[in-house]
């Protein structure tokens, strides 16, 4: 599990993150096939403000081991300027995983137009 912050993000531009996942004693990647993975960004009162997950293709798997999450500027705009908690989980049968367990700092973007 990773625990910690995630990059500085603009809440006037896309974010768009990958995770590769390797086994840590092999180095080998992980295969992600029938893996379903949630992610949650909750503000300081841990009110859900940004979801995406893998069953609404909002989550997307590019190559073997990866997956991204894709949120676009409009989305983005959505977000006050500060701190969240940012959760990622991924399921596979019947079992739960939390992979992270983190913070992201949003800040405010400083073009208008």
């Amino acid at each position: 599990m990773y625990t910690g912050y995630l990059a500085p993000q603009s809440n006037r531009s896309d974010w768009t993150e990958t995770i590769l996942l390797e086994d840590t004693e092999s180095g080998e990647v992980i295969d992600l096939t029938g893996c379903r993975v949630t992610l949650t960004v909750r503000d300081e009162n841990r009110c859900a403000r940004l979801t995406a997950d893998s069953d609404a293709g909002t989550i997307t798997f590019p190559d073997v081991g990866m997956f991204t999450w894709d949120f676009d500027h409009n989305t983005m705009r959505g977000l006050c300027a500060g701190a969240y908690q940012v959760g990622v989980r991924i399921s596979r049968d019947e079992r739960t995983v939390q992979l992270i367990i983190g913070s992201v700092n949003v800040m405010e973007g400083i073009d208008d137009q």
